[in-house]
């Protein structure tokens, strides 16, 4: 043995070399699932990417489907409420005239005239009545009934002795409704408490 082998290193003959810091070893599992992350984080199976699609489709499908199915039926009751109502503008104007007819027989029969001219009227009053029945249209009854300001329209407030107050005591113009509607309201008087 030479005297050299014997001596120990010195920090002089000890080359300085620069190492990277020390990280604790890891296992083949440990550097498995290192190494399957970043791919889990930049791509995503086409699999379920293709299926998240498809469930989110699905979903818009229905939405559709039921927007396309309310679409219908508001369709078909509008088309229904426009069938239902459609002469009512006809018929409202009829009433103009239903009112006229019906004046003049109140005129004879306050008169007391019986004559072939006023049996015509009489007639054609009756005709007129018959064919707005047809139609849906029903005459409101107000004279004697509590006012209702749905169906009744407040031409003057009267007080008058022997009725109960807010009652229908004259019937100025007569009111209609056609089917469940109203085509026209009542022209009434109504009564009121006499003041002291």
């Amino acid at each position: 043995m030479s005297s050299d082998s014997q001596q120990p290193e010195t920090g002089k003959d000890k080359a300085i070399q620069p190492h990277p810091p020390s990280e604790p070893a890891l296992t083949g599992d440990e550097k498995r699932v290192t190494e399957e992350k970043p791919e889990e984080i930049t791509e995503q199976d086409p699999l379920e990417i293709a299926k998240k699609e498809a469930v989110e489709n699905r979903d818009r499908w229905v939405r559709a489907v039921a927007d396309l199915e309310n679409y219908k039926k508001r369709a078909i009751q509008e088309r229904s409420a426009i069938l239902k109502y459609k002469n009512e503008d006809l018929l409202r104007d009829l009433l103009t005239v239903t009112d006229n007819i019906q004046r003049a027989v109140d005129f004879c029969d306050k008169e007391g005239r019986s004559d072939p001219v006023v049996d015509g009227i009489c007639m054609i009053s009756d005709m007129l009545g018959d064919l707005l029945k047809k139609y849906g249209v029903k005459e409101i009854e107000a004279l004697g009934q509590p006012f209702d300001p749905n169906l009744h329209e407040a031409v003057a407030k009267v007080a008058a002795q022997g009725e109960k107050p807010n009652t229908v005591i004259e019937v100025l113009e007569r009111g209609y409704i056609y089917q469940d509607r109203l085509l026209r309201a009542a022209k009434v008087v109504v009564g009121a408490t006499a003041e002291a």
